[in-house]
């Protein structure tokens, strides 16, 4: 609410009264909604989370999304440069749904990747070329969300399978 405040630049009573009111209502919201458990290993607690990590795994992440849509935008403008559609399918070994969720999102969130789907541990992902799927595949993405929420430090990522498209793209 108070980046709401500062970016707005209204600073009476009434934004200031609305604001408060609309975070009181998500908070309801929010609160009532996070009884449902939509999957069995749900229900296991945002006590989990190592926060020191989560803290530090934040920043990198931002870092990675950066580098990502540099290397992205390099695709767009530079026509000569070979885009290979591909379709990355793997399992992973996270502790918690919280966990495939975190790890699902941040792959959505760097440009030139898309989690599709996710069923139990399995993740169906769509990727550019193969720069892009890299750092799912090498398994620095998926350790960092590991250190998130366990000690442990094994292999998240196995059974990995690459399906290269076969498309005629335009060249330009």
């Amino acid at each position: 609410m108070i980046f709401w405040v500062v970016l707005s630049g209204f600073f009476d009573a009434m934004h200031i009264g609305f604001g408060v009111v609309s975070a009181l209502i998500v908070l309801v919201t929010f609160n009532s909604i996070r009884t449902v458990h939509f999957f069995e290993d749900q229900r296991d607690s945002i006590t989990s989370v190592r926060f020191h990590k989560f803290i530090a795994f934040v920043p990198w992440l931002i870092v990675e999304i950066v580098k990502s849509a540099i290397q992205v935008a390099g695709m767009i403008l530079h026509p000569k440069t070979d885009i290979e559609p591909s379709v990355v399918t793997f399992r992973v070994d996270l502790p918690s749904a919280h966990a495939k969720m975190v790890l699902g999102n941040s792959i959505t969130l760097t440009p030139g990747t898309l989690t599709v789907d996710i069923k139990g541990d399995q993740f169906i992902v769509h990727a550019l070329s193969p720069k892009t799927y890299a750092g799912i595949v090498d398994d620095s993405l998926p350790r960092k969300v590991l250190g998130v929420f366990s000690p442990d430090d094994h292999p998240v990522v196995h059974d990995v399978s690459i399906t290269h498209s076969n498309l005629d793209l335009p060249k330009l």
